[in-house]
C-alpha cells in the first residue's frame, strides 16, 4: 500500500463491457498512460514518466470515478488491514487541514446493467467493509458521502469480498460527487419508465458544471419521447414538453395540460407546428447514431433563435460505435453548440449522453464557452 499522495498510477471504474472502449480511449486521449491491470468494471494504468497527485485530470467519457491508486489491500476483511486503511485515511485527512473530507467505499460492479441475478443485492459486499471500518473509526464517516469542490476523497473499491482497491483524489467539477459515480437516485412508482432516472442523473451531472440547466417555464422537444419517463421528469420540474413519437405515450402524460404529443416520425414534424419558443432539445431513439442525430440536425436548423442547449441519449448498440464519440461531439458542436460534454453515467445501459449548450445558453448560465 502506497503511503504516498503521489502515484505512478490511477485507478478507474466503468460499467461492465465498456472496458475495451474505456481503453482506446485513453490510449487515444492520454498516451503518457500504459494499462496496467483490470477486473470487470475496474483498471488501472501508469504514467510512463512521474507521478500523479490528487489534482490528476482524467479526459474519459467511459469513466464514472478515478483518482490516484494506492493500491491494493489484500485480506482487507482482517484487523490488522483495517487498522492501516483507517491510519491511512487519517494521514490523508490530516495533511490536507484545509480541505473538507469525504470518504468514498463503493464496490466495482458485479453484473452488466439489466443482467444481475434475481435476488442479487448491489452494494452488500461493500456494506460488510463499512460495517468494519464504522466499528473501527466511526468518525470516518461523521461528513455526508456527497463531496464538494476542494474536498479531499479517500476511494475504497470493494473487488470483492476479501480485497479492497485504495485510492484518493481531491473533488472538483470533473468528478461525480457521489461514491463510484453512481447517482442515488429511485425510479418513482408512477414514473412511465426508467428514461426517467437516465435523465435525472443526465441534468445533475450537467449541472455539476453548467449549473442547473432547465428552469421551469422552459419548453423541450424530445425526440423519442415514448412512453414518457423523461418527459415526466421534465413537467415535474414544471417544463413545457413537445414528445415526438409514433408509439403509445403513458396516459398520465397526456392528461397533463403541458405535453403535446405528436404521434408519428420526427421527419415528418414541420417547424411551423411546433412552438414558437423551444429552449431544450431532447433525444432518446433506439436507432444509430448518424441517424438520430440527422433528425437532431434538422430541428436545432430551425431552433436556433430560441434554443439553449441540446440532452441527447446516444445509443452504443455496438460498442465499437464508441470510436466515433469525438466525431458526435464535433457533429453536436456544428450544430452551433459551443459548450459539449459527453459521459456513460451510471443509469445508463450501452449508452452516453451528450449535453451541449448554445452561446445564449452559456450566456444565461454565465459560463466561459469552450470548445
Amino acid at each position: 500500500m502506497n503511503s504516498s499522495f503521489e502515484s505512478s498510477f490511477i485507478f478507474v471504474v466503468c460499467q461492465i463491457g465498456a472496458e475495451p472502449a474505456l481503453k482506446k480511449e485513453i490510449a487515444r486521449d492520454h498516451p503518457e498512460l500504459r494499462f496496467a491491470y483490470s477486473k470487470p468494471g475496474f483498471l488501472t494504468f501508469k504514467k510512463v514518466e512521474g507521478k500523479m497527485d490528487l489534482q490528476f485530470a482524467l479526459r474519459s467519457v467511459f469513466a464514472r470515478a478515478y483518482g490516484i491508486s494506492l493500491g491494493a489491500v489484500p485480506s482487507a476483511s482482517g484487523d490488522l488491514e483495517i487498522a492501516a486503511i483507517v491510519q491511512f485515511a487519517h494521514e490523508l485527512r490530516e495533511s490536507h487541514t484545509g480541505s473538507g473530507f469525504r470518504l468514498h467505499l463503493w464496490e466495482r460492479d458485479q453484473h452488466p446493467p439489466g443482467e444481475s441475478p434475481l435476488g442479487f443485492q448491489p452494494g452488500a459486499i461493500a456494506q460488510e467493509f463499512k460495517i468494519k471500518l464504522m466499528a473501527h473509526s466511526p468518525e470516518l464517516f461523521a461528513n455526508p458521502e456527497k463531496a464538494e469542490p476542494g474536498d479531499i476523497v479517500l476511494d475504497l473499491v470493494a473487488l470483492d469480498k476479501e480485497s479492497l482497491w485504495m485510492g484518493a483524489h481531491m473533488h472538483s467539477v470533473i468528478h461525480s460527487p457521489w461514491p463510484g459515480g453512481a447517482f442515488p437516485i429511485s425510479l418513482p412508482d408512477d414514473s412511465p419508465s426508467r428514461a426517467y432516472l437516465k435523465l435525472e442523473e443526465s441534468l445533475n451531472w450537467a449541472g455539476q458544471w453548467a449549473g442547473s440547466p432547465t428552469r421551469a417555464g422552459d419548453t423541450a422537444v424530445e425526440i423519442g419521447s415514448a412512453p414518457g419517463g423523461a418527459s415526466f421528469a421534465l413537467l415535474q420540474r414544471g417544463l413545457r414538453v413537445v414528445g415526438i413519437d409514433p408509439a403509445e405515450m403513458d396516459p398520465k402524460i397526456l392528461r397533463n395540460p403541458n405535453f403535446l404529443h405528436f404521434q408519428r416520425p420526427v421527419a415528418s414534424i414541420p417547424r411551423e407546428e411546433l412552438p414558437e419558443s423551444i429552449q431544450w432539445l431532447l433525444l432518446d431513439m433506439n436507432v444509430e447514431p448518424r441517424i438520430s442525430l440527422f433528425a437532431v440536425d434538422r430541428l436545432v436548423s430551425r431552433m436556433k433563435d430560441s434554443v439553449l442547449g441540446v440532452i441527447l441519449t446516444i445509443k452504443l448498440n455496438r460498442w465499437e460505435i464508441a470510436d466515433e464519440i469525438p466525431m458526435m461531439l464535433a457533429h453536436v458542436r456544428e450544430m452551433g453548440m459551443v459548450r459539449v460534454k459527453a459521459a456513460q453515467l451510471s443509469h445508463h445501459r450501452q449508452e452516453i449522453v451528450i449535453f451541449g449548450l448554445t452561446r445564449k445558453g452559456t450566456v444565461r448560465k454565465g459560463i466561459t464557452p469552450n470548445a
